[in-house]
């Protein structure tokens, strides 16, 4: 509940929780906006699993929270150059021999 009334507070339009549980409720202005919701938060959660299990991320031994936020920054970024390099190497045609 605390962060239901949380996310009023900040503006949030449309909340939508993974388990609805009790008296929360999901908030969105309509059926397809809590699937995609859905979908987004599904998303992330992959993307945060592959972040960690490709770059070993289950803990930081890097003390304090400037070091961690640098972890994590890092790790974003060679996710990402790891994802796009990915798709520029599928991408490209093989150069016939002659």
């Amino acid at each position: 509940m605390h962060n239901l009334n949380y996310a009023q507070e900040a503006g949030i339009a449309n909340i939508v929780f993974n388990k609805v549980v009790g008296s929360m409720q999901n908030i969105a202005s309509s059926l397809n906006m809590i699937t995609r919701l859905k979908k987004w938060r599904s998303t992330i959660e992959a993307v945060i699993s592959n972040i960690k299990r490709g770059f070993k991320i289950f803990t930081c031994n890097w003390k304090g929270c400037e070091h961690f936020q640098s972890k994590v920054l890092w790790s974003v970024l060679a996710y990402n150059f790891r994802v796009l390099t990915g798709h520029l190497l599928a991408n490209l045609k093989p150069v016939p021999l002659r």
